[in-house]
């Protein structure tokens, strides 16, 4: 599904952000991008979602470069939740998490039944008319990840997504993400936390200073 073949990323300044990275990710896999800040998961993400461009290398999404995917067209399959959030503050939760489907001209009926039965799962449904800007960085976060899922993408891109949330929010989102994951969608997903033992087998990617230095399956 996904090949990432010889990926490097050179900043203009010097800074090698990744080196040498091979992958090959399946459909409905769950992949762990493990590492310390500054070790290239975030910009292996913003990649893969085709908001950066690699130096050297390639990745094929179902065969196909995604260079030569139109950006409209790649980001119906691949979806980002971004770590800063990337909301619009002076907008509702409402239009936030619905700005995707009306890029593509769903209607308004149909918007608001998905936002409603994905803000429920977030335990946030009584937040749908509030303004971003009002909401805690915890919500944001659940904003955010919402947002990404609700166009029901092939590939969901989450960056830190349990950064700012209490242990019993990230579990319950987790468990959702878990569930996405179990019905045939492939994560990918960098964090800081520590793997639940009663978690779904995924693939680990650990990253150092831009390469590669461990892959493991628990």
């Amino acid at each position: 599904m996904i090949e990432i073949k010889d990926l490097e990323k050179i900043y203009p300044n010097g800074t090698t952000a990744l080196a040498k990275i091979n992958l090959r990710i399946e459909k409905g896999d769950f992949v762990y991008l493990s590492g310390e800040s500054g070790a290239g998961k975030t910009t292996l993400l913003k990649i893969l979602h085709g908001e950066e461009t690699s130096t050297y290398g390639y990745i094929k999404y179902n065969g196909m470069d995604i260079k030569k995917i139109p950006s409209h067209a790649l980001k119906r399959k691949i979806s980002l939740s971004y770590q800063d959030f990337m909301l619009i503050e002076d907008r509702t939760v409402l239009e936030n998490i619905t700005l995707p489907l009306q890029f593509r001209g769903e209607s308004f009926r149909s918007m608001l039944n998905k936002s409603s039965t994905i803000l429920e799962a977030m335990k946030l449904k009584d937040k749908m008319y509030i303004l971003v800007s009002e909401l805690s960085g915890g919500e944001k976060q659940r904003i955010s990840i919402a947002r990404a899922i609700i166009t029901n993408p092939e590939v969901i891109l989450l960056d830190e997504p349990l950064g700012n949330l209490d242990k019993g929010t990230a579990v319950e989102i987790m468990s959702y993400i878990e569930a996405l994951n179990e019905k045939g969608t492939t994560v990918i997903m960098s964090t800081h936390h520590m793997l639940d033992e009663n978690s779904t087998p995924k693939k680990i990617i650990k990253l150092h200073r831009g390469r590669i230095i461990n892959k493991d399956y628990v």
